[in-house]
């Protein structure tokens, strides 16, 4: 009898937690065509991470400022992206990048390493629209003749920090003389411009 009894109660305990059972089943099998299709959005961000290339992308700007007064430069930035990234409208590129900008009272050459967000539109590789970034960068002057430096041309090295929102660019620095015939060499440079 007690044999019975228990065999009893053992079938009526699966019959009223089948339906739990069978719930826990649903919602594991809901969950489970998740999983895969989670891992293979993440299998396509590493294929796409993988997937790099080198590019370099031209940069330009016009300010006016001291001791250059007027001038326009241009340079490259280079950058490492994903292959089918595009710029037409936005991206963020981050790299070493040179410039050479002739002015008014002399001609200036920088390196540096930098962040800008901007779009190329249908140039392609030129980044004319720069809403965004900044720049430190290592700079060579050489001043003309004539100009806010003196009657002789001076040479002059030194660092350069750029700051550029929505295509307004910001620029200050401090440099040296290495052709100063005074004890005090030093310059502050600034200006104000467009571009990056």
């Amino acid at each position: 009898m007690k044999r019975n009894t228990s065999i009893t109660c053992l079938f009526v305990f699966i019959l009223l937690f089948l339906p739990v059972l069978n719930t826990w089943a649903d919602g594991d099998s809901a969950t489970a065509p998740q999983n895969p299709t989670n891992e293979v959005a993440l299998q396509q961000v590493r294929d796409e991470l993988q997937d790099v290339e080198r590019r370099w992308y031209v940069l330009t700007r016009v300010r006016w400022g001291y001791p250059l007064r007027f001038s326009a430069g241009i340079g490259a930035m280079l950058v490492t992206q994903p292959r089918a990234a595009e710029c037409a409208s936005a991206c963020l590129l981050r790299g070493w990048h040179f410039e050479v900008e002739p002015g008014q009272y002399g001609i200036q050459g920088s390196v540096g390493w930098g962040r800008v967000t901007g779009a190329t539109g249908r140039t392609q590789r030129w980044l004319h629209t720069a809403n965004w970034g900044w720049a430190v960068r290592g700079a060579a002057l050489r001043t003309w003749r004539w100009g806010p430096l003196g009657p002789t041309p001076q040479t002059l090295v030194g660092v350069e920090g750029n700051l550029s929102i929505v295509r307004l660019n910001f620029s200050a620095g401090v440099m040296h003389s290495l052709s100063s015939q005074t004890d005090d060499g030093w310059v502050i440079t600034g200006a104000l411009g467009w571009g990056f």
